[in-house]
């Protein structure tokens, strides 16, 4: 299972043209989460600034174009999706050297 991020701006026209109150934004984002497991992926979350009408999800999927067809389900559009890995504070560490015996 691969990793994206998808970003909304309404400055760049993936976000609704009209104000959206925050519950329907969960009314319309509540329907992803479906539309990603019917394809074969699922929604991981989302961090979103409704008043500002930006958004940037997180999902899983078997690749882009199933994350593509998730939004397209919904009518949703997007400005891109990029694969991502998660690196942590622990996957920047060195790996710890073996003594010699």
């Amino acid at each position: 299972m691969k990793y994206f991020i998808d970003t909304h701006d309404r400055t760049k026209g993936s976000w609704p043209r009209r104000e959206v109150s925050e519950a329907e934004f969960i009314d319309i984002y509540s329907g992803f989460e479906k539309a990603c497991e019917d394809e074969g992926g699922a929604d991981l979350g989302a961090h979103v600034n409704v008043a500002g009408g930006k958004a940037f999800c997180f999902t899983k999927g078997p690749d882009a174009e199933a994350i593509r067809r998730a939004h397209d389900k919904l009518g949703f559009p997007f400005d891109s999706i990029t694969e991502v890995r998660r690196v942590t504070g622990v996957d920047l560490r060195p790996k710890p050297v073996k003594a010699k015996e």
